[in-house]
């Protein structure tokens, strides 16, 4: 059952990678033919956003050269930067595919219900009913996670494409007339504002949107899942490591053994987790007060409805995301560090001296946190996003006024 829980656990992150071009199961029967099939998609889906993302650039940059309104400029600028983000966020994974793969494989691996000789090694039913629960819980967790994080995708992805659409069918209900809208504002080569034109580019927008969400999402979820099973190990490597010490030191031997490879097991887990999400998280970072600084800006300044309610779901989406980098970068640094604690409270004093020795390399070592950081420039954890929150509310404040 908790093999069965932690596939289910992933089966949206798998489904919405896999329609970004990104496959993150590997089998031996795996032909070139679906490797091609991915390489294509992930490419057809790059190619087809940055359509809209190289017009929305073209538009700003022309808008700059004949001066147009600063608030019509910021309408069309965090909407690029979440495209170049979702790309940031996609690409290293799609790059390093095969480290993806072999951490979900190993998280597969050392899931507690797969580890049947550990559990049945220890005689209390108490300690087993201990590690079920950190079990249980973390799930439980992640799949709320995920599930939130799903909605409030699929609120952005309905409010960006539906807000024009309304917005038009109130000015033909008011004014009797009406101008064809997007999502986006692109400039192309051609007039879209034509009635046989029109549905296609429309459609190509809320493409676009979708693809947007298939990388942000596809990536953060399997971020989130990694840091909490990372950490559930952490929790239940801390039980263990208290009760590590018994009566017998045979016994004693093979617990701390079996521990230590699980430490070892978990710290290489965390440094192929930062290989895949380093580069992106600075990017992220980066961005993330620059977006709901922008995003709070265009909610207080400008008075057309639709396009508040529109930005006021993108500021949620903003906020969420990268509090909730920052949260699960933060309980896996936390986690890691409670291992000396566990260390120390441990019948160490009771064991041999070489035994003693190697609990308090233990130890030493627990004290240095196991973290994901954004290139080394900062690290991710809650700290973080109370500096991206006071950033942007300074750049938020200076820009409305400058503007006034």
């Amino acid at each position: 059952m908790a093999k069965e829980a932690f596939e289910n656990s992933l089966r949206l992150t798998k489904l919405f990678l896999l329609l970004s071009g990104i496959r993150i199961t590997k089998t031996k029967w795996r032909s070139s033919l679906e490797k091609l099939l991915d390489y294509y998609l992930y490419l057809f889906n790059f190619l087809w956003l940055y359509m809209d993302v190289c017009g929305e650039i073209y538009w700003l940059i022309e808008g700059i050269i004949i001066g147009k309104n600063f608030i019509d400029l910021s309408l069309t600028t965090p909407c690029i930067t979440v495209s170049l983000l979702a790309t940031s966020k996609s690409i290293f994974l799609y790059l390093n595919r095969d480290i993806v793969i072999k951490i979900i494989n190993k998280l597969r691996d050392i899931h507690p219900e797969t580890d049947v000789n550990e559990i049945e090694l220890i005689e209390d039913n108490n300690k087993i009913d201990v590690e079920k629960k950190i079990l249980e819980e973390s799930t439980r967790f992640l799949n709320f996670v995920v599930l939130l994080q799903y909605y409030i995708c699929a609120l952005v992805v309905l409010a960006f494409p539906l807000m024009p659409v309304t917005s038009m069918a109130y000015d033909y209900y008011t004014k009797g007339h009406t101008e064809f809208k997007y999502p986006y504002l692109v400039k192309y080569f051609f007039d879209p504002c034509k009635l046989v034109i029109w549905p296609f580019v429309y459609v190509h927008h809320v493409i676009s949107t979708v693809i947007v969400a298939l990388n942000v999402f596809g990536s953060d979820t399997l971020f989130y899942a990694v840091c909490i099973y990372i950490q559930m190990h952490f929790q239940i490597l801390c039980h263990r490591f208290e009760n590590v010490v018994t009566q017998s030191p045979w016994q004693t031997k093979i617990y701390l053994t079996k521990a230590l490879r699980r430490h070892q097991d978990l710290i290489n887990l965390v440094d192929q987790a930062e290989v895949l999400y380093t580069k992106s998280t600075l990017f992220n970072i980066v961005t993330s007060s620059f977006l709901i600084c922008l995003s709070g800006f265009i909610i207080t300044m400008v008075e057309d409805l639709s396009v508040v309610v529109t930005f006021v779901t993108f500021l949620f989406m903003n906020l969420s995301q990268i509090s909730l980098l920052c949260y699960f970068g933060d309980i896996l640094m936390r986690s890691s560090t409670q291992i000396s604690t566990a260390v120390y409270n441990s019948l160490w004093y009771e064991t041999d001296e070489k035994t003693k020795k190697i609990l308090f390399f233990i130890l030493k070592r627990a004290q240095k946190p196991c973290k994901l950081t954004a290139c080394n420039f900062a690290d991710l954890n809650l700290t973080a996003f109370t500096t991206i929150l006071s950033r942007s509310w300074s750049y938020f404040a200076l820009l409305k006024t400058m503007y006034k």
